[in-house]
């Protein structure tokens, strides 16, 4: 009956362990999710140049390439929106000749 009892006894004992170990943990990752969540709200509620300074020098040419590549982008598109617009001029002024070189010519 004592082995049963110590058996039974130490096996609650490991379970109520393993229980603790988990809520402990969830507690530790609950305060880590909160501190990095008030951190973003602090560097959030703060002007433009003193989060970069905040960030430090990577955000700073991270932001730096972001913006390179923005303004690319945007050349682009221009130049791509710019192509199409003189395509659908050309298209226009072509279709409205066409009608008329077919009229004259079936006369």
């Amino acid at each position: 009956m004592t082995d049963a009892h110590g058996a039974t006894g130490r096996h609650l004992y490991d379970s109520i362990s393993e229980q603790k170990h988990t809520v402990v943990d969830s507690f530790a990752d609950q305060r880590e999710l909160l501190k990095r969540a008030v951190a973003e709200q602090r560097l959030a509620a703060m002007p433009e140049d003193l989060q970069r300074a905040a960030r430090g020098p990577s955000a700073q040419v991270s932001l730096e390439i972001v913006e390179a590549l923005q303004k690319i982008i945007a050349r682009e598109v221009t130049r791509q929106l710019d192509l199409a617009i003189c395509a659908m001029i050309e298209r226009t002024a072509a279709s409205a000749a066409a009608p008329a070189d077919g009229a004259s010519g079936g006369q």
